[in-house]
């Protein structure tokens, strides 16, 4: 009789789950080396690579993140070898786990709609931009802290302190997310302990509560203030403003139950923080991490090509799309992208009237921490920056619209399915392209195996980086040794890994590591001083800043120009080159312009 129960009610949803798992799996090992943008699998890799050089991490290697994705990614070089290819198998295993979690936890709302949501973690995140970066191992450490504030009863000793562990481990991948998810858990630890009151308090015992609520709201509005437009405030940034005034205005918890949440979440995250904070203290880097992290951290918000694309043109572009090219696949690309944008408006709505059905028990965990989680999408209106914050978007306004609407299951699933066959046929798998018509568009770019064309790669790449690195490579390899200084400016990593050649500063971004006037003067000093051989410049990388060109200037007058082309200037020192008034491209085989 059990074994028959079981076979009942178990096996359905236990096969379900493994054919899910061994989809994601699969898919995640076919895309695993599709793909890359070379600064930033560059960056990463440099990174790491100089960190299992015995280099410490801030006081000589620059860094804006602070620091964990570092080791993990030092971690993997160390295991699978020096190339590109290591960084990503911790991503695509934790990628694999996050899917699993998703799937226990909309488990109870049946194996299909679970199966459909885990395998729409996979098909519409990292497959986008399967770059080993902060951004989704701090996605990872969110949803495993979703999940311990679901799972974990409320009574256990260790629930608030596990939480602000957790907390301070996303915020070390990445700060600015650290301290969004931050608010969003104190937020809605409050929000739980209020909604659970039996009597209410007069005023002057609750008040603690208040403040905390209204010093994040005014936080958090002054950011929004300051780093978006009005159509994005609407689709991400309302919605935990909106959840943080209306506990400003509900009852609320007295002040010692508040203090002792603040506390508890400070045990966590003094326990989380100590392992970077004890490396940093040992190694006399301190200082420099807070430089970074702080200080030329802050810099990105003037970048001016972070304001060139807004989300909504997305779906303006999809239909423009279709008006000249109308086929169903350019229909279907419209479809998706009018839905992928709005999830985060949609989990944000559904929250509002959650909190205002008291009768609602389900926790609201999930879509709490993806209105504040959404935020991160806010930063770089493009796409890849978009597939960040999708999944917690949508597995937000499904597990509101599930227990408000449960016959709305079969459409919900439909639509899930629609947006990862939409994803998996023309999205994922492709080069980081610049344009919203290009994302929109179905054709997809072929690519080519790097293996033995370029060095520590691995990937399959697009032809044009092939070629272009190639070029690039091969002159160094030739006018340089190995261990030699080369820079690559304004942002190429990529070429200090893929060469073995040394980076002369402790930067290997211009735009964070060179910010005035002085540190200008500062970098030609070096250069005076160590004449690294070859440099490279990449006149149309968005990175370029005033600083960088200044350095161009006095790079152009002591160097020769050997190689010019739409990615790469290549210049060689003049005094080292016995034939500099000769044609130097004669003799590396190239053309000059």
């Amino acid at each position: 009789m059990l074994i028959q129960e079981f076979r009942t009610k178990s096996l359905p949803w236990i096969s379900i789950f493994v054919a899910v798992t061994l989809i994601n799996g699969g898919i995640l090992w076919w895309y695993h080396d599709r793909t890359w943008l070379g600064p930033d699998d560059g960056q990463l890799a440099h990174i790491a690579e100089r960190i299992l050089g015995g280099e410490v991490l801030h006081q000589d290697i620059q860094d804006v993140r602070p620091g964990y994705v570092n080791f993990i990614n030092a971690a993997a070089l160390y295991v699978f070898g020096p190339s590109l290819l290591s960084l990503r198998y911790p991503l695509a295993f934790i990628v694999l786990v996050q899917s699993i979690l998703l799937f226990f936890l909309f488990r109870s709302y049946g194996a299909m709609m679970a199966g459909a949501l885990s395998l729409s973690s996979v098909a519409l995140g990292v497959l986008h931009y399967i770059n080993p970066n902060h951004h989704w191992y701090a996605l990872f450490f969110t949803i495993l802290l979703i999940c311990h504030l679901i799972w974990t009863p409320r009574t256990s000793r260790w629930y608030v302190p596990l939480a602000g562990l957790l907390i301070v481990t996303i915020g070390f991948m990445r700060h600015l997310t650290g301290a969004f998810i931050g608010m969003g858990t104190l937020s809605y630890l409050l929000f739980e302990e209020s909604r659970n009151l039996k009597s209410s308090y007069p005023w002057q015992e609750q008040w603690m509560s208040r403040i905390i609520c209204a010093s994040m709201l005014i936080l958090l509005g002054l950011y929004l203030l300051r780093s978006t437009d009005v159509v994005a405030f609407v689709m991400f940034g309302l919605w935990p403003l909106a959840f943080l005034f209306w506990q400003l205005t509900a009852p609320t918890i007295p002040n010692s139950k508040a203090i002792s949440l603040c506390k508890e979440l400070c045990l966590g995250m003094s326990i989380g923080a100590l392992p970077l904070l004890a490396y940093h203290v040992v190694n006399g880097s301190l200082a420099a991490m807070i430089d970074d992290n702080f200080v030329r951290a802050l810099d990105v918000l003037n970048w001016n090509y972070t304001k060139k694309l807004e989300y909504w043109m997305l779906p303006l572009a999809g239909m423009i799309e279709f008006s000249n090219n109308p086929k169903l696949s350019s229909f279907l690309s419209a479809v998706y992208f009018l839905i992928l944008p709005f999830f985060a408006a949609l989990n944000g709505f559904l929250l509002l009237v959650a909190i205002r059905r008291r009768t609602l028990t389900i926790s609201l965990t999930l879509p709490v921490l993806a209105a504040f989680y959404g935020l991160v999408s806010l930063i770089f209106q493009v796409p890849v920056y978009l597939h960040l914050t999708s999944i917690l978007s949508i597995g937000g306004s499904m597990w509101l619209l599930l227990a408000m609407k449960p016959r709305w299951q079969a459409p919900m699933i439909v639509m899930l399915l629609f947006l990862s066959g939409m994803s998996l046929t023309f999205q994922v798998g492709q080069p980081i392209i610049r344009t919203f018509m290009d994302h929109v568009r179905t054709a997809k770019t072929e690519l080519f195996d790097s293996r033995g064309q370029l060095p520590k790669v691995d990937l399959w790449i697009d032809e044009n980086s092939l070629k272009a690195y190639g070029k690039v490579v091969r002159i160094i390899e030739e006018e340089t040794n190995p261990g030699d200084y080369i820079f690559a400016l304004p942002n190429n990593a990529e070429l200090y890994f893929m060469t073995g050649r040394r980076n002369p500063f402790r930067f290997f971004s211009t735009d964070h590591g060179v910010l005035n006037t002085s540190e200008v003067q500062s970098v030609i000093q070096r250069l005076e001083i160590l004449r690294p051989r070859i440099i490279t410049f990449s006149p149309n990388d968005d990175r370029n800043t005033s600083h960088s060109l200044a350095i161009m200037e006095y790079i152009r007058r002591h160097y020769v120009l050997l190689s010019k082309d739409k990615s790469f200037e290549v210049y060689l020192y003049r005094e080292q080159s016995s034939s500099t008034e000769q044609n130097i491209d004669g003799q590396v085989g190239m053309a000059k312009h």
